[in-house]
């Protein structure tokens, strides 16, 4: 034992130094009491100062996220509920955020868009979905860092928002990726440090794959990450999609990428619709027809992106702008023909533009298809026509496409053709009353003015086919005056008058009426079917013709009938027209018999039997 006042060592124990005569009990017990008094003062002092501190904090939603105590309190705009005002600059330090662009090139290596983004510290940023559609190569060019390639990401179905990692061989600088709390605060900072940060309070939470997607003014703010506890929590991406996107993952050291770029590209835009029409308009070596083919074979391929995600390239607005202005100038080009063979009804289904199938309807008009004309009214209909031409009329169209068609075969004399499509027409539209005239028309060409008499008196006609229907009335006067005579209607103007007569009773035969011909000729195929054998002695005559003197074989024909009139024992030649096979000429060992009255203007050959 060691005195405590003298310090001298003493071999056994005792109550009193012998030395110095100082106490040598132990008062260990005191001290104990002490101290623990002391440690209970501490105790209680800090519990009172935490329950009075955070006294206020005990009943807040853990939805609710408030400032963090060493930022000053945010004032809120009762305008704009859930959206602080502005914090002072100074309040809090910006981040090390890694900010960079975002360059976005298709297949065909144009640039879809270049957008601004933040990386985190294990290669990871969050973009839109729907602007990476289409893109083929991916790059971000960091402010401090270069270039990197985007390598791969991770991405639910129906996610609006992926996260996506460039491919670099070492962690970079920065900050890392961390899933959001909602107990803890949440600040917001800008990318370009344009704007000033702000501190959130969070009203509702829509869960979305890997990320919540919170209210955020993305019209006030741009892009934009959430910050809290010294990590990156989410991104904000300005005007391109509302809202903030807050992660609910793993950290992003832990992460690793799910598919490549390459698969994303694969499974929502290769070898569908979308990609045929980027391939199509990046094509420069393309002519007008190849490109308006390109871009209709394109809508025989499956959808594979909805239309409001498309790149503005290949939209369908624009798309069907340039299908317009394509058939236009084919059109213009005399290429008509070629444009309507591109579009069956499967793709004008496809295509789904109204006023594009109206152009196709022009242009077959103008080529004369007009089945396929009428094929494009039907499968449009009413109520797509009303669509994009407010007012147009399905059976307007209709009845003026079977007008045209009419027109033109009775002018070319096709009668048989003419009725049949007359029938279709009165089928379909029988209150139409230019349908109706047709057939009057009609009833005129056939010679037959009784019927046409009656059927012009059986109704009436609205005032704007008044001058037609005169019209109507005057010829058929003129056939009542005319009774006994042969009369031949054609295209007025036309310097060829068609006609079609009987050759021996039996035999129908296309000839061209020829008052300078002097003779009637036939081809060598109608005199085989008169079983005229030409190989006898029969006499020969020689005929001139535009392409030279022709040595012909002389014949006479049983007879010629032309409606009704019959002109027994004709002299003809034998002749092949040069560019007219099957045709022959109506000269005049027919034509002599007739008194003839040719008036071209009105398209009108009269024959008098003498």
């Amino acid at each position: 034992m060691i005195c405590p006042k003298c310090h001298i060592l003493m071999e056994f124990p005792a109550n009193v130094c012998p030395n110095c005569g100082a106490s040598l009990q132990r008062s260990g017990g005191r001290v104990l009491v002490v101290t623990a008094a002391i440690v209970m003062a501490i105790v209680f002092g800090v519990y009172g100062y935490l329950n009075h501190r955070f006294s206020d904090r005990r009943n807040v939603s853990p939805n609710t996220l408030q400032p963090t105590p060493e930022a000053p309190l945010t004032r809120w705009d009762p305008a704009a509920p859930g959206l602080p005002m502005e914090l002072e600059p100074s309040a809090v330090a910006p981040p090390p955020v890694n900010a960079g662009e975002l360059t976005l090139r298709d297949v065909a290596a144009a640039q879809l868009g270049a957008y601004p983004v933040a990386v985190v510290s294990s290669g990871w940023f969050a973009f839109p979905r729907q602007f990476l559609v289409g893109a083929y190569d991916w790059q971000v060019m960091l402010t401090v860092g270069g270039s990197l390639a985007v390598e791969g990401g991770i991405l639910q179905d129906g996610d609006p928002v992926g996260l996506w990692q460039v491919s670099t061989n070492s962690p970079m600088e920065g900050i890392d990726l961390a899933p959001w709390q909602r107990s803890q605060p949440l600040r917001w900072f800008p990318i370009d440090d344009a704007q000033t940060l702000r501190t959130l309070q969070i009203s509702s939470v829509e869960s979305f794959g890997n990320f919540d997607r919170i209210p955020f003014d993305t019209d006030i703010v741009g892009p934009g990450v959430f910050i809290q506890n010294g990590t990156i929590v989410g991104w904000s991406f300005g005007p391109w999609l509302p809202g903030g996107y807050l992660w609910t993952g793993r950290r992003g050291s832990e992460l690793l990428p799910e598919f490549y770029t390459e698969d994303f590209y694969r499974l929502t835009f290769e070898g569908g619709r979308e990609e045929a029409l980027l391939l199509a308009v990046s094509d420069q070596k393309l002519s007008d027809l190849q490109l308006l083919k390109a871009l209709a074979d394109a809508y025989r391929l499956e959808v594979r992106v909805p239309p409001d995600q498309l790149p503005d390239r290949i939209a369908p607005a624009r798309i069907h702008e340039t299908m317009r202005q394509l058939v236009a100038d084919l059109c213009r080009q005399g290429r008509a023909e070629e444009v309507i063979a591109l579009f069956d009804p499967q793709i004008l289904a496809s295509i789904d533009s109204p006023l594009l199938a109206g152009d196709l309807v022009s242009a077959a008009q103008e080529a004369g298809e007009y089945d396929y004309a009428l094929n494009v009214l039907e499968t449009l209909g009413q109520e797509n026509l009303e669509k994009t031409e407010p007012g147009g009329n399905v059976e307007i169209m209709q009845a003026a496409t079977y007008r045209d068609w009419l027109d033109r075969l009775i002018a070319e004399g096709n009668l048989e053709t003419a009725i049949d499509i007359y029938r279709e027409a009165s089928a379909l539209l029988p209150q139409d009353a230019t349908i109706y005239l047709a057939g009057v028309e009609l009833a005129l060409q056939q010679g037959d003015w009784t019927l046409a008499e009656r059927l012009l008196a059986a109704r009436g006609y609205p005032p704007d086919l008044r001058d037609r229907v005169s019209r109507l009335e005057r010829e058929i006067a003129g056939l009542k005056s005319q009774e006994g005579k042969i009369l031949i209607r054609f295209r007025p103007g036309s310097l060829t008058v068609p006609v079609t007569a009987t050759v021996g009773s039996r035999i129908d035969q296309r000839f061209l009426v020829d008052t300078g011909a002097s003779v009637v000729t036939v081809p060598s195929e109608t005199a085989h079917r008169l079983k005229i054998d030409l190989s006898g002695s029969l006499p020969r005559r020689l005929f001139y013709s535009a392409t030279g003197v022709q040595n012909a074989v002389e014949v006479t024909l049983p007879s010629i009938e032309l409606n009704g009139w019959v002109i027994e024992n004709v002299k003809a030649l034998v002749v092949d027209l040069p560019g007219q096979p099957g045709v022959g000429l109506l000269g005049m060992t027919y034509l002599n018999h007739f008194r003839i009255d040719l008036n071209t203007d009105e398209g009108l050959l009269m024959l008098a039997p003498r």
